[in-house]
């Protein structure tokens, strides 16, 4: 986690960390005691991880205020270098977490946070890794 990330963002990250068994299912060499990354994971993170980024913001309009709710889009992207099985198990975990979550973002009240949709696996022959991504709709409320 880094001290450039917005609120929606730092409550995503600490959803994923606090989950054991996404946890768990990131094995080998934690960084920053994590497998969860905002953005990019650091140079030399060994795999399996999870990288995080937002999409879009668009500010909803209500009556008494035209920007009080945000309908963020985030993508997410799973990595391993075990197999597709692995990294399909890994997503299985992630979005066990995320599925109508309820997140904790500093001046805002959670409203939505589900699932748009899981892409298909992707191999990259020259690194050996499967990806797969998916994206989430997360609406807050300002408080």
């Amino acid at each position: 986690m880094t001290d450039s990330m917005n609120p929606v963002a730092t409550g995503i990250w600490n959803k994923l960390k606090a989950d054991a068994t996404l946890m768990s299912a990131l094995t080998g060499t934690l960084t920053n005691g994590y497998k969860c990354f905002h953005i990019i994971a650091p140079q030399g993170t060994t795999f399996p991880y999870i990288t995080f980024g937002q999409i879009t913001n668009v500010p909803i309009g209500i009556f008494k205020n035209l920007t009080a709710i945000e309908d963020e889009e985030w993508w997410f992207n799973v990595f391993s270098d075990v197999g597709s099985k692995d990294a399909g198990d890994i997503l299985d975990a992630l979005t066990d977490v995320l599925d109508d979550t309820t997140l904790t973002v500093t001046g805002y009240t959670n409203l939505v946070c589900s699932r748009e949709y899981v892409g298909g696996i992707r191999y990259t022959p020259e690194t050996g890794t499967y990806q797969i991504p998916s994206r989430y709709k997360i609406w807050i409320d300002k408080n």
